[in-house]
């Protein structure tokens, strides 16, 4: 499940590759986005240290993209806003190493799982902008 902090990860971005290579703040981006003023330094502290976005303090300064956004995918953003991913809580457990005793379900659970973070790698930042520029 996406949950919030993800969503509100996701428009943070789209205002700074809307922005360009000018910074914005944190407080007018939360305004720009309907975000909760209060959750989005948190944020976009954990998405500069993931290596997305590049913060600068003081006058002039603020946040923006540390690399295109094409270079940002869906899987990157929900990882880091909520770590691995898992559709089923068994292939969570599994993955610590406990074994599921219906082998075969397990299996269909794992490829419908890393067919979705597939799904999510593929998408781009910058596919999002451009696909949501060509609905205009």
């Amino acid at each position: 499940m996406i949950n919030n902090r993800t969503k509100y990860a996701i428009r943070a971005l789209w205002q700074l590759a809307e922005s360009k290579d000018h910074f914005s703040t944190s407080e007018a981006i939360a305004h720009a986005h309907n975000i909760p003023v209060k959750f989005l330094p948190q944020i976009l502290s954990d998405l500069s240290r993931a290596g997305m976005v590049r913060s600068v303090r003081g006058f002039g300064g603020g946040v923006r993209l540390s690399r295109p956004p094409e270079k940002i995918s869906l899987l990157e953003i929900l990882e880091v806003t909520q770590g691995n991913i898992f559709m089923y809580d068994t292939l969570m457990r599994s993955a610590g190493g406990r074994r599921e005793p219906d082998n075969e379900l397990m299996k269909v659970y794992r490829k419908a799982q890393d067919a979705m973070k597939a799904e999510f790698g593929r998408v781009s930042l910058g596919d999002l902008k451009s696909k949501g520029k060509r609905k205009r």
